[in-house]
């Protein structure tokens, strides 16, 4: 759901602290969004999607979005197109 245009966007305020604006911080909240300080800045930020830290690379075309679409929180399975049928073997008399 989209956020009224009333309301500013939501940025965390630890995003702010000169503490947090070096590489491989980690970062819980995926509801904010990504700030414009961060432009011309090569981050990379860990970000928590639940189970654990994903490394994500901060580039110009993502400012303006939220975290969260940039954490995905479902694995992708490759395992499972690899798998192959079991053929059934025919039922008949010996």
């Amino acid at each position: 759901m989209i956020r009224s245009s009333w309301k500013l966007p939501f940025i965390h305020i630890k995003l702010f602290q000169k503490r947090f604006l070096k590489n491989n911080m980690n970062y819980k909240y995926r509801n904010s969004y990504i700030p414009y300080i961060f432009i011309e800045k090569k981050l990379k930020i860990n970000i928590y999607n639940g189970i654990w830290f994903l490394a994500i690379l901060i580039s110009n075309i993502m400012i303006g979005h939220k975290f969260e679409e940039f954490s995905y929180t479902k694995r992708s399975d490759t395992q499972t197109h690899l798998k192959k049928k079991r053929k059934k073997k025919p039922k008949g008399k010996k």
